[in-house]
């Protein structure tokens, strides 16, 4: 599944380059980051994570791309922890208002999100002794992420909801909101 969305991925890539019309910007650009993680559901706290997100001008107001993000969300109390992975494969959309320094955005995210999970807990047998139980999840599910944020420079801030479809356990225990700050490499005037 993941060689036939990255073949899909890599011809629109090719598609795009042959009708990029950006009269402003450069045709081709990377934005790298990292992001904060703060998960939909009661069972995870928080986490960190990263993004890596090549994109091609169509217009000088229009980028398509595709997005590789990570994240690891997690919660712990006396008696037990959990730690939540998240990794998307996606193509992404931008929508830039104008063309200035300060160019403020909305887009949208839809592809594969692989979950894992592994959860810890502390049970007492008796007075001296216990035993720690662990349980994994994984799979993978289709999701859809809408942002909003602003470049500056080279300088990018987003805010973004990931959403993902499907899940077995909680609705949305591996939802999240993300706040993304980062840079791109390329894209700029020309």
């Amino acid at each position: 599944m993941k060689r036939i969305i990255l073949s899909l991925l890599v011809i629109m890539f090719a598609m795009n380059v042959s009708f990029a019309q950006s009269q402003d910007f450069k045709n081709f650009r990377v934005d790298a980051g990292l992001l904060y993680a703060m998960p939909g559901g009661d069972a995870l706290d928080a986490g960190v994570g990263y993004y890596l997100n090549p994109k091609f001008h169509i217009t000088d107001n229009i980028l398509l791309g595709a997005k590789l993000e990570g994240a690891v969300m997690g919660s712990a109390n006396e008696d037990a922890f959990d730690v939540s992975a998240v990794v998307s494969y996606a193509a992404t959309f931008d929508y830039y208002f104008n063309t200035n320094s300060f160019r403020p955005f909305v887009g949208a995210d839809a592809g594969i999100y692989s979950l894992g999970s592994v959860e810890y807990e502390t049970l007492e047998i008796n007075e001296t002794s216990t035993l720690n139980m662990g349980d994994v999840d994984l799979g993978s599910k289709f999701g859809f992420a809408p942002k909003v944020g602003f470049s500056y420079g080279h300088f990018d801030l987003a805010l973004q909801y990931n959403l993902i479809m499907g899940q077995e356990k909680d609705y949305d225990e591996y939802n999240y909101m993300s706040i993304k700050v980062g840079f791109h490499f390329g894209g700029g005037k020309k």
